[in-house]
């Protein structure tokens, strides 16, 4: 028999007497909403029990722990008030409880113990949410004695609220609007802050972690976990972790195994289909979803690489020359089918030189991104609305190597390991360094260099900028066109309340680059020049002695959406700084 998955949550408000609770009826309907879901918890079945009587109550009690099959996990809830009594034990108060006969009217903790007798071998998790609960169980002053009397079955863990020591109360809390260890409970699950180690698997030890350590700050509580389960029971997944996992995945085996073979315009159309549909699948246009299906396909080695490559230039009319697909490199890949021997040349001498798709500086601790060799239409078209002046005219150019981009810009904490302090305005270990020159990140490159003894690290060319920032795309933004989405990637002056923030907090662009857009512009190598008049062909570095200015890119907290898309440009002197300048590198290969 299939194991099941079952729960009743029970929630006591005890509406019109002197015991009323506000939230108590709140936490059980939460957490089973929260069981229910079948992205987290995916319980089979939770029966509720709301503002029950003390006989209803027991009788859906036994009925759940009855009628358990073996391995079945039962997770049992309860929300209300608790007391001790003469025995020192845990009763639990139902709506019509009596002061006068406690004994008569009120349920004996111990009667949950009696009914997990029933013959099986289920596994129970209790959670009790009420004051005294440190006391479940109990027959005298022992706790530990009394847990391990109490457990029965194949295996029994119970969570409580209070313990032996801290304030035997529980406490509702208006701002959560749900007591304080339910609130923490419910929110290590919703927003997977209980799966720490990040693997997408939450285990009721993890969660226990969670609302323990942040229920004794908050309150006098002093929660309390004891198991009499070997292992580990796992009660939830974290849904956003899970799809981190399989869109990593996917997207390294698209690099590793197709990314040769794929045009650098196919390669990213089909990264950045890849991370909205497990991003923002609910954006996807019709075609796209139809290259996400094929993809899907590719992937599952159900659909070769000539027709996905045939169907994504027919869904989105892209032209390319097949003799560039025979040049591109991505790191370790399968053998892909070569046509000539110029390919087979080509391909032999990649495998002598494997690239690793992500590096981290050693003395800095900084990440970077492996970013394809490629080409792409660098500036905007004439008529292009908001278009500026200095942002064209529009040009192909090419970028004939591959290379290394900083994952974010330079952080207060990097800076400082090679430089010593931070001149930053606003301070942060993790906020973009910034209140820096030209010439000031021109003097971080050179020790950085000499401390990892290379010379490989650079600021960025204004193409190799863009081309990075674009990744892949021709829009506004590496997201689209959309301005009313730039919140979701870009820290701008509608919402930075008119400071930094620490990198990597908003979605990164398709090629997992953060704060290319807003945050702080960033300089890069190239000298001002007002129009590029096709001048950069191949991603170099464009020096002009007409002007000794220097180029900014990617806006800023301070600017407004417009000055944040992937082709706006900023003049200033390279001996100056500002609260909103800062940089980003490059490390060649």
């Amino acid at each position: 028999m299939t194991s099941k998955r079952v729960g009743l949550v029970i929630g006591n408000n005890y509406p019109n007497s002197d015991k009323q609770l506000r939230f108590a009826v709140a936490d059980a309907l939460a957490m089973k909403e929260v069981m229910l879901n079948k992205d987290i918890c995916g319980f089979d079945e939770v029966e509720e029990s709301i503002d029950d009587t003390f006989v209803d109550a027991r009788i859906k009690i036994e009925k759940i722990l009855k009628n358990a099959n073996r391995n079945d996990l039962v997770f049992i809830y309860f929300s209300g008030h608790g007391k001790k009594h003469l025995d020192n034990g845990l009763r639990l108060l139902f709506k019509d409880a009596r002061e006068d006969y406690p004994l008569a009217m009120s349920l004996n903790f111990d009667y949950i113990n009696r009914c997990m007798k029933y013959p099986s071998l289920k596994s129970v998790i209790i959670v009790l949410d009420c004051c005294y609960s440190c006391a479940a169980g109990i027959k005298g002053d022992d706790l530990e004695e009394a847990f391990s009397n109490y457990s029965s079955g194949s295996g029994t863990i119970i969570l409580t609220s209070t313990g032996l020591i801290g304030s035997p109360k529980a406490k509702e809390e208006t701002e959560f609007k749900h007591g304080i260890f339910t609130n923490y409970l419910l929110e290590g699950l919703k927003t997977g802050g209980a799966d720490e180690d990040e693997d997408g698997l939450i285990y009721v030890n993890d969660l226990y972690e969670y609302a323990h350590s942040r229920t004794i700050k908050r309150s006098s509580q002093s929660p309390v976990m004891k198991t009499q389960i070997e292992g580990k029971v796992l009660i939830a997944k974290n849904p956003k972790k899970i799809k981190e996992i399989e869109y990593e995945l996917k997207k390294n085996k698209l690099l590793n195994e197709f990314g040769i073979r794929l045009h650098p315009r196919i390669l990213s159309e089909s990264l950045t289909i890849l991370r909205t549909n497990y991003q923002n699948p609910s954006s996807m246009e019709q075609v796209d979803l139809t290259i996400c299906s094929f993809l899907e396909s590719l992937l599952n080695s159900e659909f070769s690489v000539d027709n996905y490559i045939e169907a994504v230039q027919s869904l989105k009319g892209i032209s390319i020359s097949t003799t560039v697909l025979q040049n591109k490199n991505i790191g370790s890949i399968s053998k892909p089918e070569v046509p000539n021997i110029e390919n087979t040349e080509i391909y032999e001498e990649s495998k002598k030189h494997e690239i690793r798709k992500t590096f981290t500086s050693p003395s800095t601790g900084m990440e970077f991104v492996l970013i394809p060799a490629g080409e792409f239409m660098m500036d905007s078209p004439s008529g292009k609305e908001g278009r500026c002046d200095d942002e064209g005219p529009v040009h192909e150019v090419t970028i004939n190597n591959p290379f290394y981009m900083g994952k974010y810009p330079v952080t207060q904490k990097q800076w400082k390991k090679i430089m010593g302090d931070s001149p930053s305005y606003f301070k942060g270990e993790d906020r973009p360094v910034e209140m820096v020159s030209w010439e000031d990140t021109k003097e971080f490159i050179k020790k950085l260099s000499e401390r990892e003894k290379t010379g490989k690290y650079r600021l960025p060319s204004e193409a190799e900028w863009e081309y990075a920032c674009r990744a892949g795309t021709q829009t506004w933004y590496s997201f689209g066109d959309d301005k009313s989405k730039l919140s979701e990637y870009a820290w701008y002056d509608e919402n930075s309340s008119s400071k930094t923030h620490p990198v990597g907090q908003k979605k990164p662009n398709p090629w997992d680059l953060y704060d290319m857009h807003g945050n702080i512009w960033e300089w890069v190598q190239d000298r001002w020049h007002n129009k590029h008049n096709g001048t950069v062909l191949h991603g170099s570095v464009l020096e002009n002695l007409e002007y000794s200015d220097h180029v900014l890119r990617g806006g800023s907290w301070y600017r407004n959406a417009g000055e944040c898309c992937s082709l706006s440009r900023l003049r200033w002197s390279p001996k100056s700084s500002s609260y909103d300048l800062g940089f980003r590198l490059l490390r060649e290969l």
